[in-house]
């Protein structure tokens, strides 16, 4: 497996892009994904700033992979809203465009995907494929996270939505982590079936607890509070049961990273590696350098154990 390990812009959502991007160069990740947020929320970014940020990206030597973007939300919004959405995907286009990178996430509906109306998900098909034309124009892919609470929380969700768009530049993040809150399965038959849609991994880690007595626990509950920020919600219909989860290093939370590492060998994955790893002030892991640091050797440590397995 060769592929290219990238820094994730999460942990230093509270940082400025200047210190994300030396940090990443200085640590030897080759490859950056930036995130919709901070000065880059809403794609209001003059011409002056994106020149600015594409010769950092040059001076460091760093590639830019993917816009890590709050945008669409097609099945939950109303026609005018879906209009505005365009209109903010063709203003990241333009940011992408000027930096140079291929790929933006772009999000189809943040409703359960077995709750979804035919008429709702028609109109995420619909403007999921505007959108990923205009794309298509500057050759730049329009990918999707897979995502607990979304049109594409598991494996025949997301291939499901994917061939009805119907798109070549159309592809998947998977994320095991996301999909570990589900729960659906994220191993080795999962990632055979992603093989001809997966463009990228995001890598992070957390834990489910029995309760909420850990100071840094947080509740899954749709996100509504996290992803409400960004997104207009459609939560789950009926009671959900209470369930906390707290963040952890890589491959010391609940993820089984040497089965996703072997799924990701076994079909030769060489696409991107990215680490999302989560962090804040004062919670029991580190932060920005220490913590991107630490995410650096623990994806090379998975990778070499992953090809010491293959030699055997």
């Amino acid at each position: 497996m060769k592929s290219m390990i990238v820094l994730g812009g999460n942990m230093y959502d509270d940082s400025t892009i200047e210190h994300f991007l030396k940090d990443a160069a200085a640590i030897g990740y080759e490859g950056v994904e930036m995130r919709g947020v901070g000065e880059l929320k809403d794609g209001h970014i003059s011409q002056e700033r994106a020149e600015q940020i594409k010769s950092l990206l040059v001076d460091y030597r760093l590639t830019p992979i993917n816009l890590s973007l709050f945008v669409g939300n097609f099945a939950c919004n109303t026609e005018e809203e879906n209009h505005a959405e365009f209109l903010k995907w063709e203003r990241y286009l333009e940011f992408a465009s000027t930096i140079g990178c291929g790929m933006m996430r772009l999000n189809p509906g943040f409703q359960h995907s077995d709750e979804v109306s035919k008429d709702d998900f028609a109109k995420a098909i619909k403007w999921f494929q505007q959108c990923a034309d205009a794309a298509n124009i500057r050759n730049i892919r329009a990918v999707i996270e897979m995502h607990h609470g979304t049109l594409c929380d598991h494996a025949d969700s997301s291939i499901a939505f994917v061939e009805a768009v119907g798109r070549s530049n159309v592809g998947l993040i998977m994320d095991p982590v996301n999909l570990y809150q589900v729960p659906t399965d994220y191993g080795i038959a999962t990632i055979e079936r992603l093989k001809p849609y997966l463009l990228n991994v995001h890598i992070k880690d957390i834990v489910k607890l029995q309760g909420n007595q850990y100071p840094w626990a947080f509740e899954y509950s749709d996100y509504v509070p996290h992803i409400g920020r960004y997104h207009r919600v459609i939560p789950k219909q009926g009671k959900q049961e209470e369930q906390y989860f707290c963040h952890r290093l890589i491959n010391q939370g609940g993820i089984d990273w040497y089965e996703v590492f072997r799924g990701l060998e076994q079909i030769g994955y060489n696409g991107y590696l990215t680490v999302e790893s989560v962090s804040k002030p004062g919670s029991d892991l580190p932060v920005h350098t220490e913590l991107a640091q630490q995410c650096y050797h623990d994806v090379q440590h998975l990778l070499s154990v992953t090809k010491s397995n293959v030699n055997v």
